[in-house]
């Protein structure tokens, strides 16, 4: 528990500066906040099994409903996505890479300075390739499964997954003066993919009793020997001065799937209180989100512009989706991260919903008249991150869509929270897909997925 006791007692210290959970228009240096004012404990949570991102009550849902629209058409999204066959095949690889190619994808002389040349061969660089496919398809199978009961298909997923655990050992390490460490901090990225992975074993618990089966022991040894103890690194490192908000969700999620997984309460308390109060630009109450407004429009709602507002959508939209499943994933454990702080993250997915909402029938942005909602209308605080300044929410990537938007409709549906943006994204993009639907790269892969089929609530 030593990490989850140290974000408690850096914000003791501060008990008496003043909030940073809303700000006027202006100008802020965010380096320069004080931690959040109030600290939270661990708690104990009861883990109910299937429990992660979706629960028993969310399958028995989806079941009941397949036959209805939406949830018909994005359930034959599932089934022709390309990765929910069940003859699939997994990749594992013994290391894994997402390497800057300007670096080391010719396997120059880095590769002598790592102490590696040994492991180089062409395209190891980037050879989560691999991991990202097939996490997709073993997520994708196990769904398959847990809706239709297809046997081949768990049994295609369990084999992706004990095919990794016994050939992969982690990320790609350094030796000699490298030793222990990642030699390119994009090796952190990977972690998107653990989540994923996690999902799929949490869904495949009840098949054949795989969760008693050293099989099973196996693929949650690998997750938590392997990858859980550079996710906890790169938090207790980050302190927001270089790495932006999608970097923490990466190992955020990670994390709390990976605890949930293994019945880890220190893994699943690191995880909550650092997106309540750790140091870095997760912390929805400190880097994570730059200023909270009232919404110009006059909705009644709350907007809250968020760390990578200014970047480009392409990574605010990503912080939408893994914010949204890091709060679906504490929710189906009993802790309740929507409407935490009244509803702080569900006020940034308005933000990045209303700034990347397409008029209709208009499929891609040229001009602020391409949105339905001119820039005009989100309020902005300009800010300086990771040795810039951003003056303006940037326009870079603007109608961005990733999947994931019914996490968040599903959930202020059922709950009566009054969302327009999100519910007009959801609408706008349902059903929505999962890997396979949103290209070939890693942009497609960062998220699962599939949200109207398993989330969406009327």
């Amino acid at each position: 528990m030593k990490k989850i006791f140290s974000y408690i007692l850096s914000a003791a210290f501060i008990l008496g500066a003043t909030s940073c959970s809303e700000i006027e228009d202006g100008t802020t240096d965010i380096d320069s906040w004080p931690a959040p004012v109030k600290t939270y404990d661990p708690k104990t949570y009861t883990i109910q099994h299937p429990c992660m991102l979706h629960s028993a009550d969310d399958i028995a849902y989806t079941k009941s409903h397949l036959g209805a629209s939406p949830w018909a058409e994005a359930y034959q999204k599932l089934l022709t996505s390309g990765y929910s066959n069940n003859n699939y095949t997994a990749s594992p690889v013994k290391y894994l890479a997402r390497l800057d190619a300007g670096n080391w994808g010719d396997g120059g002389g880095r590769w002598d300075d790592a102490g590696l040349r040994d492991e180089y061969y062409p395209g190891i660089h980037n050879n989560y390739t691999n991991f990202f496919r097939d996490c997709a398809a073993a997520y994708q199978l196990a769904l398959k499964w847990q809706l239709s009961g297809d046997a081949a298909a768990a049994q295609t997923a369990v084999k992706i997954l004990e095919d990794w655990a016994a050939v992969n050992k982690g990320l790609l390490l350094g030796r000699d003066k490298w030793k222990d460490d990642v030699i390119d901090s994009n090796e952190y990225l990977i972690m998107f993919q653990i989540h994923q992975a996690a999902n799929a074993a949490e869904l495949l618990r009840d098949y054949d009793n795989w969760d008693t089966s050293a099989g099973f022991q196996g693929v949650v040894d690998w997750m938590t020997t392997y990858f859980y103890p550079f996710c906890s690194k790169f938090l207790e490192m980050n302190d927001g001065d270089h790495w932006w908000m999608n970097w923490d969700l990466a190992s955020m999620t990670a994390i709390l799937s990976m605890g949930i997984l293994s019945d880890s309460q220190d893994m699943i308390n690191e995880a909550i209180l650092y997106f309540k109060q750790g140091h870095g630009p997760g912390c929805i109450m400190r880097k994570g989100v730059i200023a909270v407004y009232d919404d110009p429009s006059g909705t009644g709602e709350k907007l809250a512009q968020g760390n990578e507002s200014g970047r480009d959508q392409g990574h605010n939209t990503l912080c939408a989706a893994m914010v949204g499943t890091f709060c679906q994933m504490a929710y189906n454990i009993g802790e309740d991260l929507f409407s935490f702080e009244d509803g702080r993250a569900i006020a940034f997915a308005q933000y990045v919903a209303k700034y990347n909402l397409l008029k209709d029938g208009i499929e891609s942005g040229v001009s602020d008249a391409s949105f339905k909602y001119p820039e005009s209308s989100l309020p902005f605080t300009e800010y300086s991150y990771n040795g810039g300044t951003m003056t303006q929410i940037s326009a870079d990537g603007r109608g961005s869509v990733r999947p994931g938007w019914d996490i968040w409709a599903g959930y202020c549906a059922a709950h009566g929270v009054k969302a327009t943006y999100i519910t007009e994204f959801a609408e706008r993009y349902r059903p929505d897909g999962g890997g396979g639907h949103y290209g070939s790269t890693s942009g497609g892969f960062d998220q699962l997925g599939f949200s109207t089929l398993m989330h969406h609530r009327q």
